[in-house]
C-alpha cells in the first residue's frame, strides 16, 4: 500500500469519525434543567412586596417536581405537587399540576394554569419569581395571592 493510499484511508476514517461524533449521550438543556429540578424542595423563604414565610411553615410547604424525560417532548409535561401549609388565598394549590419548559429552558417555566415562574437552581437551591394575576383571588379579604412573590426552596 503506497503513501496516498494510506493517507485516503486514514483520511477517510477521521473523517468518518468525525461526522459520528454527534454524542448520543450528550443531553438537551430541558433534559439537564429537568435532572436538577426534578426532587422534593421546602420552604426556605417566602416573600410577596414583605416577608410571608412563617404562612407557609408548621408543617413546611414542600413542592416536589418530577417527571420522566422524553426526547420526543423534551418541554414536558411535567408534575409537581405541594404539601404542608398554604395561608388562604395561596398563590399555590393544593390540587397537583402540570408544568413545562418555556421557550428558555434554562430559566422559565409554566405552570398549567397559566402562571410564568422565572428560576434560578442548583443542587442545593431553588427561587422561583413570579407574578399571580388571578392565583386563589380572595377578593373580600385584604390579604391577597395577587401580585409579585419570591420563592427560595432548599433540597430535602
Amino acid at each position: 500500500m503506497n503513501f496516498s493510499s494510506r493517507l485516503y484511508i486514514l483520511l477517510l476514517v477521521a473523517f468518518a469519525a468525525a461526522c459520528g461524533s454527534d454524542d448520543k449521550n450528550e443531553r438537551s438543556v430541558e433534559e439537564q434543567q429537568l435532572s436538577l429540578l426534578s426532587q422534593t424542595w421546602v420552604i426556605k423563604r417566602a416573600v410577596q412586596n414583605v416577608d410571608r414565610t412563617a404562612e407557609f411553615e408548621s408543617p413546611d410547604l414542600t413542592l416536589t417536581l418530577s417527571g420522566a424525560f422524553d426526547a420526543k417532548t423534551p418541554k414536558g409535561p411535567y408534575s409537581y405537587s405541594i404539601a404542608g401549609k398554604l395561608p388562604s388565598p395561596s398563590p399555590w394549590s393544593k390540587q397537583p399540576g402540570l408544568w413545562t419548559f418555556a421557550d428558555d429552558a434554562t430559566n422559565v417555566i409554566l405552570r398549567d394554569d397559566g402562571v410564568r415562574m422565572h428560576y434560578a437552581v442548583d443542587d442545593k437551591t431553588l427561587t422561583l419569581t413570579f407574578t399571580c394575576a388571578t392565583c386563589n383571588v380572595d377578593s373580600g379579604r385584604i390579604d391577597s395571592a395577587e401580585g409579585d412573590w419570591v420563592f427560595e426552596f432548599t433540597a430535602q
